[in-house]
């Protein structure tokens, strides 16, 4: 059966077959000399098909019996021998140019696949629909099932590609915190060490002191017994020579003896007296070294601060500077490279105390003298660091807060604070057993405003500024170092 769509002259004027058929596809390979199992996937050329390059993928001449393989969808075209020739020396159906393997041949009913299974989502050949495996399937040509399908996929890749961004996006992120981290642990390493260069400094300071101490104390008191030994030595020698001059007038004749023995007996008389006793003369060991550790460190309150509270740099909002010893806050006009970590505020000038209350009583107090945008109090550690807050109890926050020249106390509704003048600090009062916070100015004695419904079982200290000429700063707290006395 001649293909009505295919007629051309090769080299040798040969007629071309098509051989999409399988038992067309048989009577081309018995012309040829060839065999070859049915459903090889190959079509006849048309004309038109071999206008731009009428040259075999194989041998590069013109064709000869031509074929295009547009069953594997490449078109790639060739002579029918060196095809054929070419699978049964590979002993395999692939284009010999790009490697595609024919599908397009239903294996049950052995009919190329022109249509689209919507229930199964798979091709199918025309004679499927009347199987009992796609009975009462919804079907539909190839062509526009190729079309519908991958507009579908283009769709469905949408969140794919979200999804991937976001992940590329997270990753960034922990590039970004990972330098961050070599920044900070060499930053902290950096400042533990001058810190402790400071103690240093401090511990060798009063080691040289003490010792300075013990060294004159020592030359003092030597001093004073050399003179003492030097007195004695006197005392001694003149004692000596008085025995001496003693014992020789009693060897002397009767006479003589005795027309002396008064200017004698007066010499027994000057010696007689006890060495003079020294008191004090020893080292006061006590002194220098009792309780000398704690001695030291009741003198280190003069190089040690201690602040009740200090803020946690890894949630300040990316236009903060921090102090090295994290107790003064600065809003600045530019915003830092910072890593976006899940504790940081991301748009408002905020941040967090770094030590949260579950219980007790605790008080701290926060300079905020000259500076005319702040927000002070406590909120919950559960708070979301994220978007803009409502500073209400309601949504976990119990603060006070200047603004355009108004002091106010962020209840529901807000409410106003009596000033008789401005506060230069303000000192917070948290009592976490009686879920309270109370605000004061310390120069009055009246209580600037209480909160009485803290219901959170856990709070943080809380900080807002965005003032960006003045700082505000936690005020450290003069230590007391009391020892307990024991009465037994």
């Amino acid at each position: 059966m001649k293909c009505q769509r295919g007629r051309m002259g090769g080299k040798r004027g040969a007629r071309v077959w098509c051989l999409c058929n399988p038992m067309l596809l048989a009577v081309a390979v018995i012309d040829m000399g060839l065999r070859l199992k049915q459903g090889d996937g190959m079509e006849a050329v048309s004309p038109s098909a071999l206008e731009d390059d009428p040259s075999c993928g194989v041998c590069r001449e013109v064709f000869d019996e031509p074929l295009v393989l547009s069953c594997v969808c490449c078109g790639c075209s060739f002579c029918s021998a060196c095809l054929l020739r070419h699978w049964e020396q590979n002993g395999s159906q692939e284009c010999p140019l790009c490697d595609r393997t024919s599908h397009t041949i239903c294996a049950e009913h052995d009919r190329r696949l022109t249509l689209f299974c919507l229930e199964d989502l798979r091709p199918i050949c025309p004679a499927c629909p009347g199987s009992a495996s796609h009975s009462g399937h919804r079907v539909y040509p190839l062509k526009e099932a190729t079309h519908d399908c991958k507009e579908e996929l283009k769709n469905a890749l949408i969140p794919v590609q979200e999804n991937l961004n976001l992940f590329q996006k997270a990753k960034l992120n922990c590039d970004q915190m990972a330098e961050h981290i070599k920044g900070q642990a060499m930053h902290a390493e950096t400042q533990i060490q001058e810190e402790f260069e400071k103690l240093h400094q401090f511990l060798r300071e009063e080691e040289e002191a003490r010792l300075a101490i013990l060294k004159e104390e020592e030359e003092q008191k030597s001093e004073m017994i050399k003179e003492k030994i030097g007195g004695m030595d006197g005392e001694i020698s003149y004692i000596s020579d008085s025995i001496r001059a003693i014992k020789q007038e009693m060897r002397s004749e009767d006479i003589a003896f005795l027309q002396n023995y008064r200017a004698t007996i007066k010499r027994t008389w000057s010696t007689l007296k006890d060495p003079e006793v020294v008191s004090g003369a020893l080292i006061d060991v006590a002194k220098h070294l009792g309780n000398l550790k704690y001695n030291i460190w009741e003198k280190m309150r003069e190089v040690v601060r201690y602040t009740p509270v200090t803020v946690d740099p890894n949630t300040a909002a990316s236009c903060f500077l921090v102090s090295d010893d994290l107790t003064v806050v600065q809003c600045c006009k530019e915003r830092f490279d910072l890593p976006d970590n899940l504790e940081r505020f991301d748009i408002s000038a905020e941040m967090l105390g770094s030590e949260g209350f579950g219980s007790g009583r605790h008080s701290w107090e926060v300079d905020v003298r000259d500076n005319t945008y702040w927000v002070i109090g406590v909120a919950k550690d559960s708070i979301n660091r994220k978007g803009k807050h409502v500073l209400t109890p309601a949504e976990g926050f119990w603060t006070i807060r200047l603004r355009n020249g108004e002091y106010k106390a962020c209840s529901a509704p807000w409410t106003s604070l009596n000033m008789t003048r401005e506060p230069e600090v303000i000192r917070v009062t948290l009592d976490m057993d009686r879920a309270k916070v109370t605000f004061h100015d310390p120069r009055v004695r009246t209580p600037l405003y209480t909160f009485t419904d803290i219901l959170s079982p856990r709070v943080l200290p809380y900080f807002c500024t965005a003032c960006k000429l003045y700082p505000i700063t936690v005020l450290p707290r003069r230590l007391s170092v009391t020892p307990e006395n024991y009465h037994g």
